[in-house]
């Protein structure tokens, strides 16, 4: 998984998702087929919209069912909907990562990764 982070090369050792070593995969082909809701989220300057789904191919109707399953729709439709800046100021870090967790939701990748997914400010 250091790939995903780039943080620095693997020296040893081998992680493998069904058989195949994630070292031979390209990062851009790793990334796009695993989920992540890292214990400290990266949001993104833009709307609300724009962190759910960079790339504006998923519905409204598909991005607010997976805000009303983590419990955020109520909280951001009355800031504004879906098209409000994102203020990450105003959210708690269980508010950011149930962000990354309904973003994760509508990509529908098979494999999704949790840090600290016990942590308190999650559930």
């Amino acid at each position: 998984m250091l790939c995903l982070l780039r943080m620095m090369d693997v020296t040893n050792g081998q992680i493998t998702i069904d058989g195949v070593d994630i070292a031979t995969i390209a990062c851009e082909d790793l990334r796009s087929r695993v989920n992540v809701v890292p214990q400290d989220p990266f949001l993104l300057p833009g709307s609300i919209r724009f962190n759910m789904d960079p790339t504006d191919s998923i519905s409204d109707e598909d991005n607010i069912w997976a805000l009303k399953r983590v419990g955020l729709w109520t909280a951001i439709q009355d800031r504004g909907g879906l098209d409000e800046e994102m203020d990450t100021t105003a959210w708690s870090a269980g508010q950011r990562q149930l962000l990354c967790l309904a973003r994760a939701m509508i990509k529908k990748n098979k494999i999704l990764l949790l840090d600290e997914a016990a942590s308190k400010y999650m559930w």
